[in-house]
């Protein structure tokens, strides 16, 4: 279970109020499985990779997930709104890497994949949130900070306004190496929420306070 799909789950905004939820790759199905223990809302978790969409189906039946998390062998660029409707909120921990001269040389393999934006740039995945989400609805993003700029002009140009982010340390001295994000569709300029800096790790290694609150609810 990586950190990045729990830092994610637990930035997004949920109440008691049922909303319709989609995840893009999805992978293994981590962030609808998180949610799910947060709402009873329905999930679809959306992921393009067979042997991830077949891990993340086995985590549904191993958790009894199965009627809660609807899981879909699809490419995120071919999901419309006639044939799954419109969303509250959007989930995405895209691939975080341009693709590279290096990489197409290599295999192209399910962690390459899920790492490099080889069938889905970050205005693929953007535009593709604008018409899936309703108006004033809500996209989670978990990316690195070094690619802010190409998330903040893409996010601006397709209607998004966003509403806060949160940068995460591995350590406390260490220069963030993830960023989260939450942007709302077609709700205006709000101003940007920035939230206080989460740090991973304490100095001889073990994980803060604040971190194993997120994993084992101390």
């Amino acid at each position: 279970m990586s950190i990045d799909a729990i830092l994610l789950a637990d930035f997004v905004r949920l109440t008691k109020k049922p909303v319709r939820i989609m995840d893009f790759c999805s992978g293994n199905g981590v962030i609808p499985l998180l949610l799910s223990h947060r709402t009873s809302s329905k999930i679809m978790a959306v992921e393009l990779q067979e042997p991830l969409i077949d891990l993340a189906r086995r985590n549904m039946l191993i958790n009894q997930l199965q009627h809660q998390i609807e899981l879909v062998h699809q490419d995120i660029n071919d999901l419309t709104v006639k044939e799954w409707g419109t969303f509250d909120i959007i989930t995405c921990n895209p691939p975080y890497f341009p693709l590279t001269d290096q990489v197409k040389k290599h295999q192209l393999d399910t962690h390459a994949i899920a790492r490099h934006e080889i069938y889905l740039t970050v205005d693929q995945w953007v535009k593709k949130a604008t018409q899936l989400l309703k108006t004033k609805g809500r996209l989670y993003i978990v990316h690195r900070p070094e690619r802010l700029d190409d998330l903040m002009e893409s996010l601006l140009n397709h209607g998004f306004g966003i509403y806060r982010l949160r940068f995460i340390h591995p350590k406390k001295e260490k220069r963030a190496n993830i960023v989260l994000i939450e942007a709302i569709y077609q709700g205006g300029r709000q101003g940007v929420r920035i939230e206080p800096p989460l740090v991973v790790h304490e100095e001889d290694g073990t994980y803060t306070k604040e971190m194993n609150e997120l994993f084992y609810g101390e």
